[in-house]
């Protein structure tokens, strides 16, 4: 039977953050491949954006400035918690195997907090720093109409559309690669047809072209498959290539765990919550909040 006092207490820290962070590092997301992540310093930040990425040109008699004014939008963090305590006598009783599962389920819902985040933006539409929706026909970087199915044909001009964007003033290429397919669940089988197979997919994107070679394949676009989606027929395409990415995940607070303290556990006293409830309390903690990049590096299709 184990003694739960300053030095058992102490010593259970040291291990259970050792096992929550093991298990954030290999927990599962995509948030991290479609966000860039902007540390924060404040509450709300505010982000100025300049309608064109200044081009390089001839440096004639003095500089030509273009100051970070033109279009802005202001992201403000939201507080977010998850907290598990465990009764005094799973440790007296040695019981400690029930622990690791759900630390490692503490930090699996850390994770995947910023993958909600994430996609209840995308599900939103939100404003993006100019002003207009994120996804939309001023931005070209919405299927026209509304949608297409996913296939091999629709996914080429969804891809071409996206090659040719322009900066808004000065009409230079923005050298957009698009590097990411995003669908849900019950595109997954087709749309790894379309990027893998060896022979050309038929309109539909599922039957194969005996014979015809499949030019998608050389693209080396990555599959991403949530379920977080809204509906079952959207499909996304994104350049996760530059130094901002289609989205942002600001933090002002990472998810942190917090861990009962260890001193109150000594001859003055245990800590109110041990005390009352006969539990040690585990929870985790973030500031943080999602927000749009830069919508001319994701294209969407409804898919309908």
């Amino acid at each position: 039977m184990a003694t739960v006092n300053s030095d058992f207490v102490r010593a259970l820290n040291v291990g259970v953050k050792s096992i929550y962070e093991d298990a954030y590092k290999l927990a599962p997301g995509v948030w991290d491949m479609l966000a860039t992540v902007i540390p924060s310093t404040q509450q709300t930040e505010s982000y100025a954006w300049i309608a064109d990425v200044p081009m390089m040109k001839e440096f004639l008699d003095e500089r030509q400035l273009r100051a970070l004014k033109d279009f802005g939008f202001a992201i403000s963090n939201r507080k977010w918690e998850a907290t598990i305590a465990f009764a005094r006598e799973i440790f007296e009783d040695d019981h400690t195997g029930q622990i690791s599962p759900r630390i490692m389920s503490l930090a699996e819902s850390a994770k995947s907090h910023y993958d909600k985040l994430l996609f209840d933006l995308i599900a939103s539409n939100p404003t993006a720093f100019d002003g207009v929706a994120f996804y939309h026909a001023t931005h070209n970087n919405l299927v026209s109409g509304g949608g297409s199915v996913l296939s091999a044909t629709s996914l080429g001009a969804a891809y071409a559309a996206m090659r040719k964007q322009t900066t808004p003033l000065e009409g230079q290429p923005m050298d957009i690669k698009p590097t990411h397919l995003l669908v849900p669940p019950d595109l997954e089988l087709n749309a790894s047809s379309i990027l893998n197979s060896l022979y050309q997919p038929d309109a539909a994107g599922s039957l194969l072209a005996i014979g015809a070679d499949n030019p998608v394949r050389r693209l080396g676009l990555t599959l991403l498959v949530s379920a977080r989606l809204p509906t079952a027929t959207e499909w996304h395409l994104f350049d996760c290539g530059h130094a901002v990415k289609p989205w942002i995940i600001q933090q002002r607070i990472a998810p942190t765990l917090s861990t009962p303290n260890a001193a109150m556990f000594g001859e003055m006293g245990e800590s109110e919550t041990a005390f009352m409830r006969d539990e040690l309390v585990y929870g985790i903690r973030s500031r943080d909040n999602a927000g749009p990049g830069l919508p001319q590096y994701a294209y969407k299709s409804a898919g309908a």
